[in-house]
C-alpha cells in the first residue's frame, strides 16, 4: 500500500516536471479561451505568455497535421529567422561602448571596401540606408538551387548600384543592412559574429539555448536560434539592461525620424523592430517556421509564438491581437448584433466612449455589396440623426476618383503614364531648379506620390479663396509669392505625398480635354458607377443631408471648403456605398469582371512603385492606392482625412471583399480600425498587419 502511494507521488511529481507552465496570474478561464481561439484558427507551435519573468501560460498545440513539433518542446531550439536583428542591434551597441564609437561614424571607415562612402552605422540599425534589395544585386539569392552563392560582398562592389535616396532621408527595408552590420561586428571586435554574441549576450543573460547557426548565409539578419524560455530571460534584459546603460537600450524602441528639405515624418520602426508607443514587435521565419514576438512595455507582458507551418505576419499578429484583447478584458464589439453577454458591447457605445458621434459603414463580398448601414447624429448641437444617404467628408479618398478616371483614359489610348511632363509643370509655375539632368516628372511619378514634387505647406489660406488654377494660388510657407509647388528629390528615388501632384494632375487633364473637373467625374466616375448622392460640391447647406465635423472635444467644427485645384485631393462628399463601389469595381477589374475599366489598367494602379514608408513601413504605394501584403493576400486602401472627419476604405482586389468607414470626428481612427478588425474577424478574411 505504501508502496503504491509512493507510486502515485512519483508519477505526479514526474508529470509536473514534464509539464507545461500553468502557473501565473492568468485565470484557467483566459488560458482555455485563448487556447481553445487558437486551435479554431489553425495555429499549430508555441504559444507563451509572460509577465515580467514569470510564464503564465506555456502550451504547445499539436493539430494532428504532418509531424509531431517535437522541435519545440522545451530542449529543443528554433530559427529566429529576421527577429534574429535585435540581438545584432544589441550587440553592436555593447562593441560601439566598448570602443567609444558613435553610431554616426561611417560605415567605410570600418569596412574600406564598403562602395557606400555616405551611409552610417545608424542607417543600417533603422534601415535608412538607401541600399539596394539583396534580390536586386542577386535576384536567384533565395532559390534552393542556387548552391554556389558568390558572396553577398563582391556582388554589391560589382553592382555598382546607388543608394535609392539621401541615406537618412527615407526608409527602404533590405536584408543586406544587417549582414553588414554583422561584418563591422567581426571586423571591430576581432571575433565571430557568432562567438561575439555568444560571450556578450547569450552566456551573461543564462541564454543557453540561444545560438547562432554559423551556416546562416546572412548572419546579422537571420542564423539566431532560441527558444521561448530563453526570450523570456531576454525580454528582461530589455526592461532592466544590464549590458548596456538605460540611454542606449531605450535608443533601439525610439521611432526613426525620416528627415529632408520638406519635412521630418516618425515612423513605426526602430532599431531592428517594429514599434509603437509602448512597445515592440518582430517577425521572423526560416525554415518553415515563423514567430512573432511582442513585448508591451508598460504593463511588462510579453508574448512569444511559434508556428510550425510558417503563418504569415499578418496572421500572427491577428492571433497576438485576440491574446491581448483577452488579457485586458476587451469586450467583443457588435455593430448590427444586439448585446447579449457582459462580454459584447455595442457600437453606439463605443462611439460614445470615443466621442464620435457618427460613422457609416458599407461591407463587400464575393465582388457585391453585402450590407450598409449609418449610426449616430450629423451635429452633436442640433443632435439631428443621420439617413441611410448622409453625405460624410471623403478627405483623400477623393484622389481614387482621379485614379480611376486617368485609368480609363489611358484605357482609351489617351494618355501616356510616362509622358515628360516637365513643359506642363513649368506653366504651372512649379519650381524645377532642383532638377538633375535627365531627370523628368510623369503622369505615372505624380499618381504615386513618387514625383519629387510637394507643395512646403498648403494653400489653406483666405488669400487663396475663390482660386481655380495653380498658377494663381499662393503658399503662405514658401519662400516667395508662389505656389510652394517645387521638385525636392529625385523622380523615383522615394515617395512623399504630395497633394499638390494631384493639382496638377486635375488641372491638366481639365485643360487637355477642355472640360471642368467636376464634368470629367460625371463622365468617368459618376455616372459609370450610378452615383446618386456623391458630390465635389463645397460650402454645403441644408437642405443638403450632411454631417458636420467635429473636434477631439466634440465641438462642431467650420466646414472646410476646398478651392478648385484641391478638389481631387480631398474635396469629395461621398457615402459609404458610393465611394465603395469604386473600390469594388477596380476589384472586378483586376479579375477581367469590369465593363468599365480593364484589368490591365486594374494591375497598373495596384501594382507596388515601392514603400510607402512616410506614412506606414507596412504598406506600398501603388498609383491612386496603397497596398498592404503583410498576408497570405494583397490589399488595397486608402485612408481620408478633412479636419472632423476620418475614413478608409479597405479592399482585398483578389477575393472581392471589403469595408469602407467614414466617420465625422478627429477621434476617427480608434473607432475606424477596431471596426475594421472586427469585420475582418468576422467574416474571416484573410490576415493582415494594420
Amino acid at each position: 500500500m505504501m508502496l503504491a502511494r509512493l507510486l502515485i507521488i512519483f508519477l505526479v511529481l514526474l508529470c509536473y516536471q514534464c509539464g507545461e507552465d500553468s502557473i501565473g496570474s492568468l485565470s484557467e478561464g483566459v488560458k482555455t479561451k485563448i487556447s481553445k481561439k487558437l486551435k479554431q484558427e489553425n495555429f499549430q507551435g508555441v504559444v507563451l505568455i509572460a509577465h515580467e519573468n514569470e510564464i503564465l501560460m506555456r502550451e504547445t498545440i499539436y493539430q494532428k497535421r504532418g509531424d509531431q513539433p517535437q522541435h519545440l518542446y522545451r530542449k529543443h531550439s528554433f530559427p529566429l529567422g529576421e527577429s534574429s536583428k535585435i540581438f545584432t542591434t544589441y550587440a553592436i551597441k555593447i562593441l560601439l561602448l566598448e570602443k567609444s564609437i558613435s553610431e554616426s561614424a561611417y560605415v567605410s571607415s570600418f569596412l574600406p571596401w564598403f562602395p557606400y562612402p555616405k551611409v552610417r552605422i545608424e542607417d543600417l540599425l533603422r534601415h535608412t540606408s538607401g541600399l539596394p534589395k539583396l534580390l536586386e544585386i542577386d535576384p536567384n539569392f533565395d532559390s534552393p538551387s542556387n548552391q554556389n552563392k558568390v558572396p553577398i560582398q563582391k556582388r554589391l562592389q560589382d553592382a555598382k548600384i546607388p543608394t535609392s535616396f539621401v541615406p537618412g532621408e527615407y526608409w527602404k527595408y533590405t536584408r543586406i543592412d544587417y549582414y553588414i552590420l554583422s561584418l563591422l561586428i567581426e571586423k571591430i571586435s576581432g571575433k565571430s559574429y557568432a562567438d561575439y554574441l555568444k560571450e556578450k549576450i547569450f552566456l551573461p543573460l543564462k541564454m543557453y539555448k540561444t545560438f547562432v547557426d554559423k551556416r546562416d548565409p546572412l548572419p546579422g539578419n537571420s542564423g539566431v536560434y532560441s527558444n521561448p524560455e530563453d526570450l523570456v530571460l531576454w525580454q528582461m534584459e530589455i526592461l532592466s539592461p544590464t549590458l548596456l546603460f538605460n540611454k542606449q537600450a531605450n535608443s533601439i524602441f525610439e521611432k526613426t525620424v525620416l528627415t529632408d528639405a520638406v519635412a521630418q515624418d516618425q515612423i513605426f520602426f526602430g532599431e531592428g523592430i517594429y514599434v509603437g508607443d509602448y512597445f515592440y514587435w518582430t517577425y521572423g521565419k526560416s525554415k518553415t517556421i515563423s514567430n512573432l514576438i511582442y513585448h508591451d512595455r508598460n504593463s511588462k507582458f510579453f508574448i512569444c509564438l511559434i508556428d510550425t507551418w510558417g503563418s504569415s505576419k499578418g496572421e500572427l499578429s491577428s492571433h497576438k491581437s485576440f491574446i491581448t484583447e483577452t488579457i485586458f478584458g476587451a469586450r467583443n464589439l457588435r455593430i448590427r448584433e444586439p448585446v447579449t453577454q457582459n462580454t459584447e458591447i455595442s457600437l453606439e457605445e463605443v462611439m460614445k466612449e470615443q466621442n464620435v458621434p457618427a460613422v457609416s459603414i458599407a461591407v463587400y463580398k464575393n465582388f457585391q455589396l453585402s450590407w450598409k448601414k449609418n449610426f449616430g447624429i450629423k451635429n452633436l448641437d442640433t443632435k439631428e440623426k443621420v439617413t441611410e444617404r448622409t453625405l460624410f467628408r471623403a478627405g483623400s479618398l477623393s484622389k481614387t476618383t482621379l485614379a480611376f478616371t486617368v485609368a480609363q483614359l489611358m484605357d482609351q489610348g489617351l494618355l501616356d503614364p510616362y509622358e515628360n511632363w516637365n513643359h506642363t509643370l513649368k506653366k504651372f509655375r512649379v519650381n524645377l531648379k532642383e532638377r538633375k539632368k535627365g531627370e523628368i516628372v510623369n503622369l505615372d511619378s505624380l499618381l504615386s506620390h513618387t514625383s519629387g514634387l510637394t507643395e512646403k505647406g498648403n494653400w489653406d489660406d483666405p488669400v487663396n479663396r475663390g482660386k481655380k488654377h495653380i498658377k494663381e494660388i499662393k503658399d503662405t510657407f514658401a519662400d516667395s509669392s508662389s505656389n510652394g509647388l517645387k521638385l525636392y528629390y529625385s523622380p523615383g528615388s522615394k515617395s512623399r505625398y504630395s497633394g499638390g501632384g494631384y493639382a496638377v494632375i486635375q488641372e491638366t487633364l481639365s485643360t487637355r480635354f477642355r472640360s471642368p473637373f467636376s464634368q470629367l467625374i460625371d463622365q468617368y466616375v459618376a455616372k459609370p458607377l450610378q452615383w446618386r448622392d456623391s458630390t465635389f460640391q463645397q460650402n454645403l447647406k441644408t437642405p443638403m443631408d450632411f454631417c458636420d465635423g467635429h473636434g477631439t472635444n466634440g465641438e462642431v467644427l467650420e466646414q472646410k471648403s476646398f478651392i478648385t485645384p484641391e478638389l481631387s485631393s480631398g474635396g469629395l462628399w461621398t457615402t459609404s456605398s458610393e465611394i465603395g463601389n469604386l473600390f469594388l469595381e477596380v476589384a472586378k477589374a483586376y479579375n477581367g469582371q469590369s465593363t468599365i475599366l480593364s484589368a490591365e489598367s486594374a494591375k497598373y494602379l495596384l501594382s507596388p512603385k515601392m514603400s510607402a514608408a512616410n506614412l506606414t513601413v507596412h504598406a506600398l504605394v501603388g498609383r491612386g492606392f496603397f497596398l498592404n501584403q503583410t498576408g497570405d493576400s494583397e490589399y488595397f486602401f486608402h485612408g481620408g482625412h478633412t479636419k472632423g472627419h476620418k475614413a478608409l476604405a479597405f479592399f482585398n482586389a483578389k477575393k472581392g471583399y471589403g469595408i469602407v468607414i467614414l466617420t465625422n470626428s478627429e477621434n476617427g481612427s480608434n473607432l475606424i480600425w477596431r471596426i475594421l478588425r472586427t469585420v475582418s474577424t468576422q467574416e474571416k478574411w484573410d490576415k493582415f498587419v494594420n
